[in-house]
């Protein structure tokens, strides 16, 4: 059976590795619960255990009439493992804790995960902040004609404002920790990557083109890769890049 890592929302520190039916009496005991967390190697995230069905039937089974339970008889809290070697109480709670060899790797990958999200989601919505700021600021005579005028066509007048009121979109779900955007962000960065990069070589505006290119691969990074000095990298371009696009947007 397979065995899963758990923790709580609210904390960073994960338990296990338990199998469906140590989790199971782990929610009889109140010690885990319907908002309980699971790791999926697959999707390399944390994901909730009542959103998987095959856990879920197994986890939160639904009730069943009461019987009687022959009585088990155990003799000791130690047992033999495969190789005849004596597993201990201590050793049990160390593997459960993630304090063994065999789930240290697990945890480190865990914490490098977390510590590389607490670093892109607030890059990104400084970033998404300069880009809107280069696309709205030329445009907002428009916007204010648009806010008194009420009209929402008058956008496709104008489809600079339009990305840029978009983006401000995205630069809030960045700031309240919203990745489920991330897949959005990434396809309308890698269109920006063409629209803009060719209308800017169109024009001749080598800088702005720069820096939109840089920005844009740079956004996309963020929000595609797990890998911390990926992220580092990509957040001191973008920013800059970024940047430089509101500064040249300042002087147009």
């Amino acid at each position: 059976m397979s065995e899963y890592y758990i923790r709580q929302p609210e904390s960073e520190d994960a338990r296990g590795p338990f199998d469906l039916q140590r989790i199971a009496d782990l929610v009889e005991a109140n010690q885990a619960d319907r908002t309980t967390l699971y790791y999926d190697e697959e999707r390399d995230d944390w994901l909730p255990i009542i959103d998987n069905f095959e856990m879920r039937e197994i986890v939160f089974p639904e009730k069943r009439n009461l019987a009687l339970k022959a009585k088990e008889s155990i003799d000791t809290v130690n047992f033999l493992d495969d190789d005849g070697t004596t597993v201990s109480v201590d050793q049990m709670l160390a593997a459960a804790e993630g304090q063994t060899e065999d789930t240290k790797h697990l945890k480190a990958k865990q914490k490098m995960a977390e510590k590389t999200a607490a670093l892109s989601l607030p890059a990104l919505g400084l970033m998404l902040l300069f880009i809107t700021f280069s696309l709205v600021f030329p445009e907002r005579h428009a916007l204010g004609t648009l806010l008194q005028e009420r009209d929402p066509f008058l956008l496709f007048q104008h489809p600079w404002l339009m990305i840029g009121l978009i983006d401000a979109f995205f630069m809030l779900c960045c700031f309240l920790n919203v990745t489920d955007a991330f897949p959005l962000i990434r396809v309308r960065f890698m269109f920006g990557l063409g629209y803009f990069g060719f209308l800017y070589w169109s024009w001749n505006d080598i800088p702005s083109m720069g820096a939109a290119v840089v920005a844009s691969i740079a956004i996309y990074m963020c929000t595609a890769s797990l890998n911390f000095f990926a992220i580092c990298i990509s957040v001191g371009l973008g920013i800059v890049a970024s940047g430089t696009l509101a500064l040249l947007a300042i002087g147009t």
